[in-house]
């Protein structure tokens, strides 16, 4: 055990057959919010997404993969809600902002996914966009719908 391991805890790490490489972060006091960290193809973008997905050591569920596989399935879906979420909060900064492309002008970079044992899923996916390099937005979902939007930068 090096001094690390020892002030911070063992680094625990396991190999998902559909995540790949995941890290996980234990909350001792709080396991709910346990959860793992990884990155995983994408098949909208054809890219890599880094994921955060609630959990305990043993790794993600069947259910959790299912719902990541009905993301991707129905990211058509994802845009049609989401879209008017982020027009309607950029139009805050530029009035006469629209969307032209969605697929050409946003990236999702990330996704949380919760434990996927309550309805409707709340889960979270984020975007980077060439209108605002300096800025991630974040989409609060319900099952396949947008419920709020977050801009940090």
């Amino acid at each position: 055990m090096g001094i690390f391991d020892f002030i911070f805890g063992k680094t625990i790490k396991i190999e998902d057959p559909f995540f790949g490489k995941m890290i996980f972060s234990d909350f001792k006091k709080n396991p709910d919010k346990n959860y793992f960290e990884c990155s995983r193809h994408f098949k909208p973008t054809d890219d890599l997404i880094e994921i955060g997905i609630e959990g305990n050591e043993t790794g993600p569920t069947a259910i959790q993969k299912d719902f990541f596989r009905s993301i991707e399935a129905r990211y058509n879906e994802v845009i049609a809600s989401v879209k008017p979420c982020i027009e309607s909060e950029f139009k805050n900064w530029k009035e006469d902002f629209n969307i032209a492309d969605f697929r050409k002008e946003f990236k999702a970079v990330y996704l949380f996914l919760p434990r996927c044992e309550k309805v409707p899923i709340v889960w979270e996916i984020a975007f980077e966009t060439e209108h605002d390099l300096n800025h991630t937005i974040t989409i609060t979902m319900a099952d396949l719908n947008a419920t709020s939007i977050h801009i940090d930068g």
